[in-house]
């Protein structure tokens, strides 16, 4: 796993982590405009890391370099064998 996946899901985790009171502030009315803007804000910036991760999924990477444009595949080939039982 690369740095960027490892500091993208520390990131998803702690959001998580966050969740359950932040809603429960924003449900008794606790939960400023302030408060609120910054939590959407980290979401936002973590929703666009995941989006342009997922762009490039398929891509081979190697040394943190993008060599591939297009997902990695084997030609198909088709084999008949010529044998009985």
């Amino acid at each position: 796993m690369i740095r960027e996946d490892r500091e993208l899901l520390a990131e998803l985790a702690r959001l998580n982590t966050d969740m359950p009171s932040f809603a429960l502030r924003i449900m008794d009315g606790s939960a400023g405009p302030t408060e609120q803007s910054h939590y959407a804000q980290r979401l936002i910036a973590v929703g666009q890391r995941l989006k342009r991760r997922a762009d490039v999924m398929g891509e081979a990477v190697i040394e943190g370099e993008v060599v591939a444009a297009a997902p990695m595949a084997l030609p198909a080939r088709i084999v008949e064998l010529d044998w009985e039982p």
